[in-house]
């Protein structure tokens, strides 16, 4: 089986081309032009590695019979996704389309709204994931869409290809606190509602590695059946990083918080975590997802923020008292 791979550089790519490559499936990644380092190269075998721009109109040339498409590239700026991703997957909906193969395609789970519920979407890149999908359906190609929800690290060794998501909330946490205690404040913040829907990068490419492997087309939701409190979650990041004293944790809403009279790191914490409010607030459950477990737990966190700890990705100074 050939399966034509694109975001192979990305933190679900990376972990579905290994997964797919464990089962015996040539993986044929689309990298972007100017593209020097292919990762995985050393690791497994590529015999072909295809260079396209997919935002442009230009015809990808395959020299390899392929069996399909799976499509985990995706543009993830919640403020200004444009119609990026929906440029991608119409390139991918003609080349299916001239090749007559179906795609794989990697959406967001973040799309969805109970029954009932206006759809009015959180961010550009919700909005993009939304018409990519519509872009897929309507075009008559066989298909399947996956819907993950937060990814973290891997399960076994915590490791990630970028530090996106919840990590940047993390780093910006850091920021915050060592610049309130150089000042000699302490950092206030709200009371975390709703759950964190994480799901570790792994468990997610290994359950779409099957749908893949088993020629499965359908919505998939990629969510954690029974996701952690966003409040534990936050505790135990301030525990591993020794921040719980550094930082009270004020009973008001996010959105009471904003209104306070905010020291000059307060209201930058503010403004960079609005855009994640609505992914740890949420007050309603996904569809049933296809991961049969929850990983989530002490032992995970700590494997994947000392991960993050070890990295060259945050400068912070640990209490040495």
């Amino acid at each position: 089986m050939n399966v034509l791979l694109t975001g192979i550089s990305g933190n679900l790519g990376h972990e579905v081309a290994l997964d797919l490559n464990r089962r015996g499936i040539n993986i044929i990644p689309i990298v972007r032009p100017g593209k020097k380092d292919i990762p995985l190269a050393n690791q497994i075998k590529l015999e072909q590695v295809i260079t396209n721009d997919l935002t442009q109109d230009e015809k990808i040339t395959i020299s390899t019979p392929v069996d399909c498409i799976v499509h985990c590239a995706g543009i993830v700026h919640f403020r200004d996704a444009g119609n990026t991703n929906e440029k991608m997957m119409k390139t991918l909906i003609r080349l299916a389309n001239r090749l007559k193969i179906p795609i794989y395609f990697v959406s967001t789970a973040f799309v969805y709204r109970p029954l009932g519920i206006k759809l009015i979407f959180n961010n550009s890149y919700e909005h993009d994931k939304f018409r990519a999908e519509h872009a897929l359906i309507s075009s008559g190609i066989v298909h399947a869409i996956f819907r993950p929800s937060v990814l973290g690290g891997n399960s076994e060794t915590g490791q990630i290809q970028n530090f996106s998501g919840f990590y940047t909330i993390v780093k910006e946490l850091l920021l915050a606190v060592n610049n309130s205690r150089t000042k000699g404040q302490k950092l206030r913040f709200p009371k975390l509602p709703g759950k964190s829907d994480i799901v570790p990068v792994d468990q997610a490419a290994r359950h779409m590695g099957d749908v893949i492997q088993n020629g499965k087309f359908d919505l998939e939701y990629i969510t954690n059946p029974n996701p952690p409190k966003s409040s534990w979650v936050f505790k135990k990041t301030l525990d591993f990083f020794d921040l719980s004293g550094d930082v009270d944790i004020l009973g008001c809403s996010f959105e009471a918080y904003g209104k306070l009279d905010l020291s000059e790191e307060e209201k930058r914490l503010y403004n960079f975590c609005r855009h994640f409010n609505p992914y740890w607030s949420i007050a309603y459950r996904f569809p049933q997802t296809i991961c049969n477990e929850n990983l989530i737990d002490h032992e995970y966190l700590v494997k994947t923020l000392s991960y993050f700890a070890n990295s060259k990705n945050i400068n912070y100074d640990r209490r040495t008292n």
